[in-house]
């Protein structure tokens, strides 16, 4: 590609002669008779080369050289001067002039002159062109870099020694918001002041890397448990300027440990009612052989009812074993609600009958579909109507119990409403009633079925409410949508049961 060189002279001979020099050396020329026009040319045509006398009418070729390097500095001037005009042309330099000529001109210099104006040019457009690259090969790094920082499977984030978070990657971003400058405490643990221990600060302090665990609270209230490392990261002379915090969510496994944890405690309490269960059919057995031995039909009627009120018992605590240790997704299916709670009445109406209890029905208005797990949803409710029917049995300040179950259609959602006058609770078995293992029956209860119950409603997107006084009675709703416009969630340990351990017997 020809460089294009302004020739500016108010001499035309000068001018002439010196665009046939350029021509005859490769040169596009344009040509300029005084100052003005010849800065005109220049921001029209952006010559890449001006070739400019000193003395010129209007603007002086001083004035033209200062111009031209405001307008585009990458542009190179050569400066022409008389023999008097020396100390002007010694003075340009001073403004970034490229060379200066003087007259009469000598072609071999200027020849010369004009080829490292070329070298110059060609050295600044390579440069450009280098740097150019090389801050689209860092914008690719960057982007490339940015893209694995928001990827990383844990929380990442770059924290000044005020403990402020200057950089977050996208996982940080989304459960803890990001806004730059915000401390570390404010948006792990909505705190006004560092943790104790913070092994951010530990790591400024020794430029070592640190390890700890703590929860945090994420901006849906959400709580985790999360394990972190620090790293220093230092400047060209060593100092550590920030740290680095990477933090791994390790919740689930927490949440694994205290499930184990609560399934050897289950098993220790579960040991020791299977023992007495046994015990208690032993001496059923007993009871039964002894009556058949004699023909006493009585008593061996006595020892098998002792027999299957144990058998039913051991049933019932395997089924919570199961419904507590087994993870299962919801198996929805449409059934028929009046025909759903029917089946639950006869479940518990020989119960009741044989313990003298009145059961009271009233299905009116239980009519149309309902989307559930029938076999999960009927397990929960059996459970709190059983428990109803516990504490009527185990009232002994009144002689006349009821318990009454009803069911009704409200809107889009089922409303199922168990009352009865039996034994009530005091304020501590209501505090306690979503409490894993805790039970109130003694070695007759397990402390897992309504902590199963109350999983299945809530995986059902239910609400359970209770009212209750000690000596007076319980009376329990449960509702739930009739359509499960949601997605299930599977049945088993809760999520969140680390904080809201969600089941007990309530009575």
């Amino acid at each position: 590609m020809k460089e294009t060189v302004l020739i500016a002279d108010d001499e035309e001979d000068i001018r002439d002669l010196l665009g046939l020099l350029l021509e005859d050396l490769g040169f596009e020329v344009i040509k300029a008779g005084d100052g003005n026009s010849a800065f005109s040319l220049f921001q029209q045509a952006r010559p890449s080369i001006v070739l400019t006398d000193i003395k010129m009418p209007g603007m002086d070729g001083i004035q033209v050289l200062k111009r031209v390097k405001a307008e585009d500095p990458d542009a190179e001037v050569i400066m022409i001067s008389g023999h008097g005009d020396l100390n002007l042309a010694i003075e340009s330099l001073k403004y970034q002039a490229a060379d200066f000529i003087t007259k009469p001109i000598d072609d071999a210099l200027l020849t010369h002159a004009l080829r490292k104006a070329q070298e110059k040019i060609s050295l600044k457009r390579d440069l450009r062109a280098h740097t150019e690259n090389l801050e689209n090969l860092v914008r690719e790094k960057s982007a490339k870099l940015q893209r694995f920082f928001d990827e990383v499977p844990c929380y990442v984030t770059v924290q000044d020694r005020e403990l402020n978070i200057t950089e977050a990657n996208r996982r940080f971003r989304e459960d803890f918001g990001f806004t730059p400058g915000k401390a570390c405490f404010e948006a792990y643990k909505h705190r006004l002041e560092p943790c104790t221990d913070c092994p951010i600060l530990k790591t400024f302090e020794t430029g070592q890397a640190h390890q700890a665990e703590t929860v945090v609270t994420a901006c849906n209230g959400e709580h985790y448990n999360i394990l972190i490392w620090t790293a220093p990261l230092t400047d060209s002379e060593g100092r550590v300027t920030h740290v680095i915090e990477m933090s791994t969510n390790i919740t689930q496994i927490r949440q694994l440990q205290d499930h184990i944890a609560s399934l050897g405690m289950m098993l220790g309490s579960m040991s020791h009612g299977i023992k007495g269960l046994l015990t208690a059919l032993d001496g059923g057995v007993y009871r039964m052989e002894s009556g058949l031995a004699r023909g006493d039909l009585e008593e061996a009627r006595s020892g098998w009812d002792m027999l299957r009120l144990r058998i039913e018992r051991i049933k019932k605590m395997v089924m919570d074993v199961l419904y507590y240790t087994k993870s299962r997704e919801l198996e929805l299916t449409e059934v028929d609600l009046q025909a759903f709670v029917r089946d639950l009445a006869a479940i518990i109406k020989p119960k009741a009958d044989q313990a003298g209890v009145p059961f009271v029905v009233d299905f009116v208005g239980a009519e149309g579909p309902l989307e559930a797990d029938a076999g999960a949803l009927s397990s929960a409710m059996v459970n709190f109507l059983e428990n109803a029917l516990d504490a009527c049995h185990m009232d002994r300040t009144k002689k006349d119990h009821t318990i009454t179950f009803s069911a009704k259609r409200s809107g889009s959602r089922v409303v199922f409403e168990i009352t009865d006058n039996g034994l009530g609770m005091d304020q501590e078995t209501r505090n306690n009633m979503f409490t894993l293992f805790f039970s109130s029956k003694g070695s007759r209860g397990t402390g897992i079925g309504l902590f199963v119950s109350n999983h299945v409603i809530t995986q059902h997107h239910g609400h359970i409410s209770v009212e209750s006084e000690y000596g007076k009675g319980t009376h329990i709703q449960v509702e739930i949508p009739a359509k499960q416009t949601l997605s299930p969630q599977s049945i088993g340990y809760p999520k969140d049961a680390e904080r809201h351990v969600l089941g007990a017997e309530l009575h």
